[in-house]
């Protein structure tokens, strides 16, 4: 089983002429956020968008921003995070199909939170007027968006527990089972191969980057995870989870 952060959305045509705008195509259809359309109503709301592309840690927008549009990751990794007096909280790491950033499209606010990509990225864009055009005219769309923020909102609730009440160690094995997506693999290992730095991972459990590193090396003494590089293999999720 495989985490992989760096996952990136590829499509392939066989055919000649027309391959680079069916992958377009195809990788636009695959939102999540659209799946309860038809194709028609998909390819009318692609004709809304307008793609932007972004170098690795590079700001799509910040917190306190006026709203800029709606934003769908097409592909690459994006950290929601906030910032104060040069400290760095993530609150969420994004891959393709992800909306980025929920509340100011309903609340006609700042942007909430600061949106900064980990790797090269491409992002769907909906200008403000567009996103409001969006909802007001796809309830399915609107539904899903709803969702997404109740989700959002849970995930929120339960980092501000963790923050208050886990000391580091849970956080950090929190984090690193929380990051693990199951894959078939012949070994069936966890394995987490990622682009965050030692930083970022600090940033992600709250706390110093001197004191999650000594928290990554205590599991790694106690037998639970290895650590090879920008590869970290859970070796004893059952115990990791024990300890969150």
């Amino acid at each position: 089983m495989v985490i992989d952060f760096s996952h990136t959305l590829f499509y392939t045509d066989t055919r000649k002429g027309n391959g680079a705008m069916t992958s377009r195509i195809r990788a636009f259809e695959s939102i999540p956020l659209l799946a309860q359309l038809t194709p028609a109503e998909r390819s009318l709301i692609r004709s809304w968008t307008n793609e932007q592309n972004y170098g690795a840690r590079e700001i799509v927008f910040r917190d306190d921003m006026p709203f800029s549009g709606l934003h769908i990751l097409k592909s690459g990794n994006i950290k929601l995070c906030k910032t104060c007096g040069g400290k760095e909280q993530i609150l969420e790491l994004l891959g393709p199909g992800d909306v980025i950033d929920l509340i100011p499209l309903f609340d006609g606010g700042m942007h909430a939170v600061t949106a900064k990509t980990m790797t090269v990225c491409s992002v769907y864009h909906f200008s403000p007027a567009d996103a409001q055009r969006l909802i007001a005219t796809y309830p399915p769309i609107l539904n899903a968006l709803l969702n997404l923020t109740s989700l959002r909102l849970r995930k929120l609730a339960e980092l501000a527990n963790d923050l208050a009440f886990k000391n580091v160690s849970a956080r950090v094995c929190n984090v690193l089972l929380t990051q693990a997506n199951s894959v078939d693999s012949p070994n069936k290992q966890l394995c987490l191969e990622r682009p965050l730095t030692r930083q970022e991972l600090a940033s992600m459990v709250g706390t110093a980057r001197e004191v999650a590193w000594r928290a990554l090396k205590k599991l790694e003494r106690d037998g639970l995870i290895e650590i090879h590089g920008q590869t970290i293999n859970i070796l004893d999720a059952v115990a990791l989870a024990a300890r969150t």
